[in-house]
């Protein structure tokens, strides 16, 4: 039985929040073993307190682990610890200079990158660890909010007038990648519908940054959606869990929103549907009208239109606002 593990995880908060999903079953399967987690230092806050972990690393290729000596520091930190069984979950040949007796590499096990086999990343690790002896039927997370984030979220609430009998619905306007968002008047006029028609109380839940793009929604976005944009990742996390319904593009926030539970709609243009939506709201993606053959269009791996400009996608075009609405009065039963 292993007693030392560590789970080698990807660097993107999206990524992250799915290779969570092995946690638990580990957890189950070595009730006493200690069980770690490496990531990048902007993922860090979602892993923290997450049921069945007992420490997290970070590798924070900008700052203390840069250059070869900070490489070289956490990897003789990492040693120290002396795991007896790595999670290999991302492309990587680190755990090669750690001195693990064993490991489990997800890329091995297939033969092959996991976007290849054309379904769910969760599905792929539920069967990894099946393959492994480990029962791991069912996807379960455990996020957890410690009560800093959930007296902001109280407070924040009660400071604009949202009451418990109150219906939210948290929103996305501007992604990490701008090509994936949808146009600030789209967003603008279904969240006027929504507060007109039905009093939903409307949250932005962006992140505030000094890029062009972000300032340019953020100018034009309307006065009946409230803001939310200068949040924590486990800030954002807490309110779009009192939230009854998240709306986004593909996005960190969008997958973590199914994780936790909330009723989730995603939009899908720039990047495919196929096998990354939100994990357990599959039926809910909306995807673009739009019939480009620059679609999908995965930075760096596909020349795309407006790939040069400060701006949503011209796919992000083919979703329409009467779409979306529909579908969110399914949702809500409005």
């Amino acid at each position: 039985m292993f007693k030392n593990i560590l789970i080698i995880g990807h660097s993107n908060i999206g990524d992250v929040c799915y290779d969570l999903v092995v946690v638990n079953p580990l957890r189950k399967y070595f009730p006493q073993a200690k069980i770690s987690f490496l990531t990048s230092s902007r993922a860090e806050n979602i892993l923290q307190g997450y049921e069945g972990l007992d420490k997290v690393f970070t590798f924070d290729r900008y700052a203390k682990d840069s250059g070869l000596r900070g490489r070289l520091r956490l990897m003789a930190a990492l040693a120290r610890e002396r795991f007896d069984l790595a999670l290999v979950l991302k492309n990587t040949l680190m755990y090669k200079f750690l001195g693990i007796p064993c490991v489990w590499s997800v890329k091995k096990y297939l033969g092959y990158e996991p976007s290849e086999k054309k379904i769910h990343i969760v599905d792929i690790y539920l069967e990894f660890l099946r393959y492994h002896g480990i029962d791991a039927q069912e996807a379960t997370f455990g996020f957890a909010l410690g009560e800093e984030e959930k007296n902001f979220c109280s407070t924040f609430l009660a400071e604009e007038g949202i009451s418990a009998k109150d219906r939210v619905v948290g929103i996305l306007p501007v992604a990490n990648w701008s090509l994936k968002s949808w146009p600030i008047d789209k967003w603008n006029e279904l969240a006027g519908i929504l507060k007109s028609q039905y009093g939903i109380k409307v949250i932005n839940l962006s992140k505030s940054s000094s890029d062009s793009f972000s300032q340019m929604v953020l100018k034009n976005i309307s006065r009946k959606i409230i803001s939310a944009d200068k949040t924590t990742l486990k800030q954002a996390l807490a309110l779009i869990k009192r939230c009854n319904l998240f709306i986004g593009p593909d996005s960190s926030l969008l997958h973590l929103a199914s994780c936790i539970g909330v009723e989730a709609i995603g939009f899908y243009g720039p990047t495919s549907g196929e096998y990354f939506y939100p994990y357990f709201h599959r039926h809910n993606i909306v995807v673009s009208k739009e019939k480009l053959d620059c679609m999908p269009c995965y930075p760096g791996l596909k020349s795309c239109l407006c790939k040069e400009k400060l701006q949503y996608g011209v796919c992000m075009e083919g979703i329409s606002v009467k779409d979306v609405l529909e579908l969110v009065r399914q949702k809500l039963d409005l």
